[in-house]
């Protein structure tokens, strides 16, 4: 089997501090279904459980694979990974919608190429 060029996914890893909105799941809800939209992915499921006394996690399931988001409200924090295998996806716009939703000041973002070479 020819891998692509640019292996299978692409793999984007959000740091988010200082954060906003991390307790609500209501703006984690609307924010993974605004990313699919905005972003060309074809979503086919969210779920969002609200922890106690605080944090929420947040997944959107996707054709092309997920993007989950997890906070931790009493550190202003939210973790997320964007992991996409469709070549039309905008990574760019979905991570965008993210970060808008959380209004960091700072944002720590690793990018990956997933599925590049096979090692035997």
């Amino acid at each position: 089997m020819k891998m692509k060029d640019r292996g299978f996914a692409k793999h984007i890893i959000l740091e988010l501090w200082d954060a906003k909105n991390t307790n609500s799941a209501s703006t984690i809800k609307h924010a993974l279904h605004e990313a699919c939209e905005s972003g060309n992915l074809k979503l086919g499921r969210v779920f969002i459980h609200q922890f106690s006394p605080h944090g929420v996690s947040g997944m959107a399931v996707i054709a092309e694979s997920h993007i989950a988001i997890h906070t931790w409200p009493e550190y202003d924090f939210a973790a997320v990974d964007i992991y996409s295998s469709s070549d039309v996806a905008d990574i760019g716009r979905i991570a965008g919608v993210i970060k808008s939703a959380f209004a960091p000041c700072q944002v720590n973002q690793i990018e990956l190429d997933r599925g590049t070479e096979k090692i035997r």
